[in-house]
């Protein structure tokens, strides 16, 4: 088993600094996404879904276990310790990944923070091609076989994509990547002249 590491860890700054954001200013957003404390088996449904949604998400999200939502307010209780023994990090991420094609890059860590234990799961954005659901899951899931997922600008769920208008923020990104990466293998290749340093100054300097 593969245990889940500190986000005090050197190297975990950002991740850390980033899930604090979420957690203080307790709003779920496109790009963050809060689930009250349970194990692993009673969340994974609902965790990959997100995960297929956020991994379509410029710059990605972070899903946090141990927030639960009263009525109109959310509650800081942290994980159980019963329920953060359930989920160990090679299960979870392979049994994400299960369903997910191209493989998905999942971090996992703790946070204790304001006298509580989270776990946080931070979803990258995909590397070159949208992420799709590659099976279908069971019949009380919403996972679908070559579905596509999706959190929409300005609302904090997971839908998928159902109408045309909705791939446009997922092509614009897509299309962004594969610009960019036609532009790296031309310069590899010659095709595409590097910049030289004083090139490079110049643009620094502003023309200057």
């Amino acid at each position: 088993m593969a245990p889940i590491p500190s986000s005090k860890l050197p190297g975990l700054k950002v991740l850390r600094d980033r899930a604090l954001a979420a957690i203080y200013r307790c709003q779920e957003t496109q790009s963050v996404d809060f689930k009250r404390s349970g194990g692993w088996d009673s969340l994974k449904w609902r965790i990959i879904e997100t995960v297929l949604g956020m991994g379509n998400l410029r710059d990605g999200g972070v899903i946090v276990v141990g927030v639960a939502e009263e009525g109109d307010a959310w509650n800081l209780t942290g994980i159980a310790e019963e329920d953060l023994r359930s989920f160990d990090v090679d299960t979870v991420v392979d049994q994400v990944n299960s369903y997910v094609s191209p493989h998905v890059k999942l971090t996992l860590v703790t946070l204790e923070e304001a006298g509580h234990i989270f776990l946080v799961l931070e979803v990258q954005e995909f590397a070159d091609t949208p992420l799709v659901c590659k099976k279908n899951g069971p019949a009380d899931s919403k996972l679908v076989e070559g579905g596509l997922y999706v959190r929409p600008p300005g609302l904090a769920r997971t839908t998928r994509i159902m109408k045309a208008e909705q791939m446009h923020d997922l092509l614009e990104l897509a299309a962004e990547k594969r610009a960019r990466r036609i532009l790296e293998v031309g310069r590899r290749v010659g095709l595409v002249q590097q910049e030289t340093a004083d090139q490079k100054l110049d643009k620094e300097l502003g023309g200057l």
